[in-house]
């Protein structure tokens, strides 16, 4: 054998690795939030739907709602750490994983003051906009580097419409377009992390 083989099964222990952290955060992100839907489903479950930062302002649910976020995070970004940059796709990768984490971050930070005045209100809409939108291109990027998982993008494309049309006032169901889009964002996000080895890079070096 050659010293070839070591360094790739090296490469694919820390693929393994970062693909826990990644599906560790999701996997806490929805178990919490869940957890803050059974303690107080009113303020999202309703004909006007709320948004999920409404569970960071309110006792009952602060705690699951910060480690919600603050899990999806703090593991994403750990993961973001072990992804190599060898390669334009494993930059761009670990840049995406980066990039959504401190997006996460941001949401949580801002959602503690955004009811004291309209300018941090405004503060966090903007972050929420900003999120939504990142998912929605993150996840065609992902779609295209994975080819697969075609209805999962369809869902999470159709919650940034539902995003949308909440934003503008014709529709009311903003959890819904978020569990939409985070939903089908994560599961593009863990495939991609999970089959982001040599294989695929080679693939699409030869696209």
């Amino acid at each position: 054998m050659t010293g070839g083989g070591p360094a790739r099964h090296d490469g694919q222990t820390v693929i393994f690795q970062a693909t826990q952290f990644v599906a560790l955060g999701q996997i806490a992100f929805a178990l919490f939030l869940a957890v803050c839907v059974a303690i107080h489903p009113g303020l999202v479950l309703k004909v006007n739907e709320g948004g999920m930062s409404n569970y960071g302002v309110h006792a009952k649910t602060v705690a699951p709602y910060t480690l919600a976020l603050g899990f999806a995070a703090g593991l994403t970004f750990w993961a973001a750490r072990l992804i190599g940059t060898s390669t334009t796709a494993a930059r761009h990768f670990r840049a995406l994983l980066q990039a959504y984490s401190w997006l996460i971050l941001l949401t949580l930070v801002t959602t503690f003051w955004y009811t004291l005045n309209a300018p941090l209100k405004y503060v966090h809409v903007a972050v929420g906009i900003a999120i939504i939108a990142f998912e929605s291109a993150a996840s065609l990027w992902m779609y295209r580097v994975i080819a697969s998982l075609r209805a999962v993008l369809f869902v999470q494309l159709l919650g940034f419409v539902l995003a949308a049309l909440t934003f503008f006032g014709a529709l009311h169901v903003l959890f819904l377009s978020q569990v939409l889009t985070g939903g089908g964002f994560a599961l593009l996000l863990i495939r991609t992390c999970r089959q982001f080895g040599p294989p695929l890079e080679e693939s699409l070096r030869a696209r």
